[in-house]
């Protein structure tokens, strides 16, 4: 009887995924009908604000061409929304086929993340889709390099559904990392690009912008600059957006009771979680949360000390140059689960510890070992001039919008 449920279940669900590659065709073969807009058409799949390198390109679009059409569209993401329902699948379907539309009707489209409307259909002619990908660097496995595992794809939906087919140009930190992303997107590498730059380091870039966001920011926070700040920001848990949730591996209360009269904590959990970290009632005045911070680069230049876990947030926190720590007591599991595209321990740019008395041992010492912040930078990314942005507006994004030939420039040669 299971086996034959089990069966049962694997002829239908596929048939949810069938019915929405049908809709993302339906809406690209509608806007074939019409000619293709001349917009850009931004796509935050899953924050309801514009971060990172969707709001830099944003905003330099406003400014350098401030009669370019936009059309900017934030929690895209169909397939966390929980509800297997028949009336969740239609409200899909209706999403998919309008979003597809949008796809194949506008002359740039811009994405950070895995998108469902742009796979499963032949690309239009004419359109330019450009990946800006969510992460700097290549930490943790995505793509195709999840293939069968819990966190990604299997085969049979691959079959419907090629993921992150059709991109046009996508963005790197560094041409060394790039035949890993041809790779887990199934692209020719040819398109994998880190001559522009990651136009959200250029709020990174040490200049008087810089200087003074990060200055509005401890403002913002309340903090003070007789306490050194300590960043936690970890990532989540769980399979997808829907189960994410943050870990409980720091002991705020010991690392309060060790630290806190020289030290604030700074705590950023991941966007996908939306529930808080207990605090405990003794460490109130420790702790601050800046968790709805709709842009982590600002609260990284407020944190005088990063702690992570498996976060690629460690890619921009090395280009600030400070220490970071890395507590990961469940490496073990989560390299199982999820797994990364170097060796863990010998390739983050910080000790790895298990425990908060480790962690705390390790500040007390202050033993930072700063070169090696700056080589694992040096070695993530091939351009840090604070100008990515403007390069790919002025080079990418408005050529394609005048309809001009994609020119991707060679990858630069490290000396």
């Amino acid at each position: 009887m299971a086996n034959s449920l089990t069966k049962h279940l694997r002829r239908i669900l596929p048939l949810r995924t069938i019915v929405r590659v049908f809709a993302a065709r339906a809406g690209a073969t509608l806007a074939r009908l019409r000619p293709i807009h001349e917009r850009v058409y931004i796509v935050a799949n899953r924050d309801g604000v514009l971060r990172g390198n969707l709001s830099e390109i944003e905003r330099a679009l406003r400014v350098t061409s401030p009669h370019s059409k936009l059309l900017v569209e934030m929690q895209a993401d169909d397939e966390n929304q929980g509800s297997q329902s028949i009336l969740s699948l239609i409200a899909s379907v209706l999403r998919i086929t309008v979003r597809s539309y949008r796809v194949a009707s506008s002359r740039v489209v811009i994405v950070d993340d895995y998108f469902f409307p742009i796979y499963p259909v032949k690309k239009r002619s004419g359109v330019t889709i450009i990946q800006v990908w969510h992460a700097c660097g290549a930490f943790k496995r995505f793509g195709r390099a999840t293939l069968e595992s819990e966190w990604g794809a299997d085969e049979i939906f691959l079959k419907w559904v090629p993921i992150h087919a059709n991109y046009d140009l996508t963005l790197v930190s560094s041409a060394s990392i790039a035949q890993i992303y041809a790779d887990a997107f199934s692209q020719p590498v040819e398109k994998i690009t880190a001559a522009f730059g990651i136009p959200r380091t250029d709020a990174l870039a040490p200049t008087l912008r810089r200087d003074a966001t990060e200055r509005e920011v401890r403002t913002r926070l309340g903090l003070t600059d007789k306490r050194t700040t300590i960043l936690y920001a970890p990532t989540f848990r769980g399979a997808d957006l829907k189960d994410a949730g943050a870990p409980e591996l720091l002991d705020i209360a010991a690392l309060y009771r060790a630290l806190g009269d020289q030290y604030q904590l700074i705590l950023r959990l991941h966007p996908f979680v939306k529930s808080a970290m207990r605090i405990p009632e003794e460490a109130r005045d420790f702790v601050v949360d800046a968790s709805r911070e709709p842009d982590v680069n600002e609260v990284m230049l407020a944190a005088d000390i990063l702690v992570t876990d498996y976060s690629s947030i460690i890619f921009e926190y090395a280009l600030l140059n400070r220490p970071m720590a890395f507590l990961a007591p469940d490496l073990a599991a989560y390299e199982r689960e999820r797994g990364f595209f170097f060796d863990y321990r010998s390739g983050v740019p910080g000790p790895v510890v298990e425990t908060t008395e480790q962690l705390v041992t390790w500040i007390n010492a202050k033993a930072f070992d700063l070169p090696r912040v700056a080589k694992f930078a040096a070695e993530s990314f091939d351009v840090m001039d604070g100008h990515a942005t403007e390069r790919l507006v002025e080079q990418v994004v408005l050529p394609a919008l005048r309809g001009e030939a994609l020119h991707i420039p060679a990858p630069i040669t490290r000396q």
